[in-house]
């Protein structure tokens, strides 16, 4: 036992580090920080402006602000979440698998398993984390921080799970390019839903669909059991369908590396 803690360790810290010395995961991690920043001050300008010209800008009224703060939380949620446990963790999969990385590490006795769990693991901290600076750059009161994070962490899961697939399945970087797209716009979905109630009616099935809705009912302090069925339900249902993606494809495309 101890010695699976130690291996799973030294796994964790290689995965660390080597993240911490790419500049695309870093880019990755730096993009939502830098949105949430951007959306945080063109919004609340664009309000100032509305405001004092009267024309029914966005204002200051807290019906307004609580609108100003779901679009940016919403924005840098998903936002890490797409980059930080998709991209960064498809990519760097792919990256190890042309640098026959996996192969060795299965050669020299580490589980499957032990991969899967030190990647996911320092993906889900690194998505966490973003979620942090993102939070703490927006503006939002930390009396949000606690659902926030929790809703964050809720939704990187089958992201998670869904990304360690596409990248084993990944040939090269140049395929997980391909391939992580399809991810990251599913992931970001939910952005798209503030511009119509047509749009949040569809993005609200996607991965992160479920906490994106959680997130608006908290902040416009609409949320009640009942209202919290439906998205619950499609969170509930993602990370099913990512468990069971996971366990049928991962030791299969882990042993054609």
């Amino acid at each position: 036992m101890q010695a699976n803690l130690r291996k799973l360790g030294a796994l964790i810290a290689k995965d660390a580090a080597d993240l911490a010395k790419n500049p695309t995961m870093i880019l990755c991690v730096l993009m939502p920080v830098g949105f949430a920043v951007f959306y945080r001050f063109f919004i609340g300008d664009m309000g100032l402006a509305g405001s004092l010209r009267g024309d029914g800008g966005l204002g200051a009224s807290p019906q307004v602000t609580s609108v100003v703060q779901y679009i940016v939380l919403s924005m840098s949620l998903c936002l890490s979440i797409g980059m930080g446990a998709s991209v960064s963790l498809i990519y760097g999969l792919a990256e190890e698998k042309e640098k026959h990385t996996l192969r060795t590490l299965m050669l020299a006795n580490v589980s499957a398993e032990q991969l899967m769990l030190a990647k996911g693991f320092v993906a889900f901290v690194l998505t966490i984390a973003t979620e942090l600076v993102c939070f703490a750059v927006s503006g939002a009161p930390w009396s949000l921080a606690g659902w926030y994070l929790l809703l964050g962490s809720v939704g990187a899961v089958p992201v998670i799970l869904v990304s360690l697939v596409v990248g084993l399945a990944s040939r090269d970087q140049m395929t997980a390019g391909l391939y992580s797209v399809p991810v990251l716009l599913l992931t970001m979905a939910p952005i798209f839903g503030s511009f119509s109630e047509g749009i949040r009616a569809v993005v609200r099935f996607a991965p992160t669909g479920g906490a994106d809705e959680l997130l608006r009912l908290i902040i416009s302090g609409s949320l009640t059991p009942a209202a919290a069925v439906a998205p619950l339900a499609v969170t509930a249902v993602w990370m099913v369908a990512a468990v069971v993606v996971f366990k049928l494809l991962y030791r299969r495309l882990l042993r054609d590396n």
